[in-house]
């Protein structure tokens, strides 16, 4: 299954230490332009990297103390480097560890639809970081809508949860169920199939997706892909990018996950831009037709399969230069074994996996095997691992992470999964927008809640670069946040070899391919 993060923050990236090392990307100074939220270089062949990454600290000598605002004492000047917002959010997230405050009350509700409890695709760790983040907004932050620098409770965030199994019946009927309590708004992690939004749209609740990975997730009005590095629009064509344009491969195999979600992943950002580099498929990339010999193989995956050793055969009897894969963590290190087993190591032959496969326990029994394997996920910093992370404002926000989710519930086993770091994210960026809401003198509810996420341009997102719903390329219109991070695992930690960086180019000016 492609997926990202969280991202998972990080949903969502592992961005740990720090490598001098590009891993073959150039820029051009020619190109270098800045932002309000960040200083950005554009790569060779409109790659567009981001200073404010995981491992550069770009905070401006003097605008705070220890590289992020004192507890309680909001520094706006923090906002040009970290995005909008950035140092009210900081000086409230450490002012409710210091001094907490309870939130007070009617709750506002919001749904959380989740999949979980079935093989071809469970994703339980979402779900407990939510619950965590949750319990940390209301018992500590103030609840939604408050002000912990200026001691102003807002209200508790009520959950209502609904877990579905991976079919389209029951996805419509979890919609149908939380549509029912009548929340302000509802945080979808990933669905295999996009049909809850009809439903949402018609009972007029907006909906945030945290891993978007459907042709919904990406174009559907009424929604906004929140999660860091935009799901499989921003991690797919990143690693397409990172395959030709760091690794320089051009002979690419693409192993993919054969599921609903996989087969538009697959065919709309993977083999469409590796198609666009070819020149087989007129697109507006700067890149375009730029590896005319490039050749490619596409070989799907089912998951959950008990051995996929024909398949890691057909992948290695195309004698690729590099290979790339994403799915769920399981079906990742099912395919690493199977190669290995073949013959394989990451020293022959080069493999990027997406940062959904993260598993830091399988990655350390794997041992040499998946030593030098990289890795592609959301910009940022992985918020399992804050010790090694130079930004001070990332380093911050995932040892608050760390911390809180053990203390308000969580396994170590899911705090180091990657998507327990895009749940917790996407929970934490509702508190943010909703905080925004309030210090502007409105009440927080659906109506504000979604003309709050429409507007943003810029503002600062948890763990990861700023992110902007406004700004939105279409035709993928939904998507709010698509910039990665190129990492590499080195047997104890990862190390970032390109900060933040993007591949969407490579699908721009084509059309939209879900399939065959």
């Amino acid at each position: 299954m492609p997926l990202v993060l969280v991202g998972a923050l990080g949903l969502l990236a592992a961005a740990c230490g720090s490598d001098s090392k590009s891993g073959g990307a150039t820029t051009t100074a020619g190109g270098a332009t800045t932002t309000a939220a960040a200083a950005t270089t554009t790569a060779a062949g409109g790659a567009t990297t981001t200073a404010a990454g995981g491992g550069a600290s770009t905070t401006k000598p003097g605008t705070s103390v220890g590289g992020v605002p004192e507890p309680c004492k909001p520094d706006e000047a923090f906002d040009e480097i970290e995005g909008k917002n950035a140092g009210q959010f900081l000086a409230d997230l450490q002012c409710g560890s210091e001094k907490p405050l309870k939130a007070s009350g009617d709750p506002i509700v919001i749904g959380f639809q989740n999949s979980q409890g079935d093989p071809a695709g469970s994703f339980p760790e979402y779900t407990a970081a939510a619950e965590a983040a949750t319990k940390f907004i209301n018992e500590e932050l103030g609840g939604l809508g408050a002000n912990p620098s200026k001691g102003v409770a807002g209200r508790p965030l009520k959950l209502e949860t609904c877990f579905m199994a991976i079919n389209p019946a029951d996805s419509q009927k979890c919609a149908n169920e939380l549509a029912g309590k009548k929340p302000a708004l509802v945080l979808s992690t990933l669905n295999f199939f996009g049909n809850q939004f009809p439903i949402y749209k018609q009972a007029g609740i907006t909906a945030l997706v945290g891993t978007p990975i459907t042709i919904g997730d990406f174009t559907s009005p009424g929604v906004f892909s929140v999660g860091a590095g935009g799901g499989c629009l921003g991690v797919h064509t990143g690693l397409v990018f990172a395959a030709t344009q760091f690794i320089k491969g051009k002979r690419v195999a693409v192993p993919w996950a054969d599921t609903p979600p996989g087969v538009v992943c697959y065919y709309d950002l993977e083999k469409k831009p590796l198609d666009v580099l070819k020149g087989t498929v007129k697109g507006d990339a700067k890149l375009a037709g730029s590896i005319p010999d490039l050749e490619q193989i596409g070989v799907p995956i089912k998951p959950a399969s008990p051995d996929v050793t024909p398949q890691a055969t057909q992948v290695l009897d195309f004698k690729p230069d590099v290979i790339q894969f994403s799915a769920q963590g399981a079906d990742c290190w099912n395919l690493v074994d199977a190669m290995g087993r073949l013959g394989w190591t990451p020293d022959k032959i080069p493999l990027i996996l997406s940062t959904s496969c993260l598993d830091l326990q399988k990655m350390r029994e794997a041992g040499d095997l998946a030593k030098g394997i990289y890795f592609v996920g959301s910009a940022g910093g992985s918020l399992s691992s804050p010790a090694s992370i130079t930004n001070p404002r990332i380093k911050l926000e995932a040892q608050t992470y760390v911390d809180k989710g053990k203390q308000f519930g969580m396994q170590d086993s899911d705090i180091t999964k990657g998507f327990a770091g895009a749940g917790w994210g996407l929970l934490m960026g509702l508190y943010e927008q909703s905080g925004i809401i309030a210090d502007s003198g409105k009440e927080v509810n659906a109506e504000t809640l979604t003309a709050q996420y429409k507007g943003t341009d810029g503002n600062h997102l948890y763990g990861s670069v700023p992110f902007g719903c406004a700004t939105a390329p279409a035709p993928y219109t939904a998507v709010c946040s698509s910039e990665v991070t190129y990492l590499q695992w080195d047997g104890e930690k990862m190390n970032v070899i390109e900060p933040v960086f993007s591949g969407l180019d490579l699908v721009a000016g084509t059309e939209l391919k879900p399939g065959p």
